[in-house]
């Protein structure tokens, strides 16, 4: 078994969004996390406008406050950003965090009604011109995608990149749901997976499980580039695979 993982979505900010309601919901988290071989998280609340209207500001000193209390566990500022038009003068105004202040950032589609394909992969576009790379956060519970998964190949070929959660490979969130996490990952649409925890008893931040069932179902070499390798390279901030 493999330690070392990152986790690149993690509710763990307390009283931000619906994660960590208080500190010690997320010294809790934290602790679950180290016992599963998690070496290091990014924090990311959400940002939707109206309903999580945190900034990076917020982010980055909640991540600082939290750091003082882990015993230097490293803790790194991000977000889930919803997406909206006008996400890259707001990144490039120092509105929204990256991923540990690099390149990447985590995007959230809207679950039912998505913009059309168009819209988003214009967006990906000026993200990647702007040299910031778009990951989006679990395909496998967004209900457009799954009536559609060419989707994902499409956004792909525009520079963007996904993430799956490690419970929906675990079949905590229903056997179709599995099957059509698997099914991204076999057509190569996948790129990293993440706890997207949000709390110690019903989405706590475990990933061992589902590394060992992709090692299973595919090979190490997948398990490892899924749940080490390129978590790694995204707080880097360099290319992955």
């Amino acid at each position: 078994m493999n330690s070392g993982f990152i986790d690149i979505h993690c509710h763990i900010l307390p009283g931000f969004d619906e994660g960590a309601s208080h500190i010690e919901e997320s010294m809790c988290m934290l602790q679950i996390a180290q016992e599963d071989g998690i070496s290091g998280i990014v924090a990311t609340p959400h940002i939707m406008s109206g309903v999580y209207n945190n900034t990076r500001e917020t982010i980055i000193q909640a991540v600082s406050e939290l750091k003082k209390m882990t015993n230097g566990f490293p803790v790194y500022p991000g977000a889930e950003i919803r997406i909206c038009r006008d996400l890259t003068s707001r990144i490039m105004n120092n509105e929204l965090p990256l991923i540990n202040d690099e390149r990447y950032l985590l995007l959230e589609l809207p679950t039912y009604a998505i913009p059309p394909i168009s819209v988003l992969e214009n967006i990906v576009k000026s993200l990647v011109i702007n040299k910031i790379t778009p990951i989006f956060t679990h395909p496998e519970r967004n209900v457009a995608i799954l009536n559609n998964i060419s989707i994902m190949e499409k956004l792909i070929m525009q520079g963007g990149y996904f993430q799956v959660t490690a419970m929906s490979i675990t079949n905590h969130l229903g056997s179709d749901i599995q099957k059509a996490t698997l099914k991204m990952i076999r057509k190569n649409y996948v790129h990293v997976v993440a706890t997207d925890a949000h709390n110690e008893k019903n989405r706590p931040p475990i990933l061992s499980d589902a590394y060992m069932k992709i090692a299973r179902e595919f090979d190490e070499h997948e398990a490892q580039r899924l749940f080490i390798t390129n978590p790694l390279k995204i707080i880097k901030g360099e290319s992955i695979e």
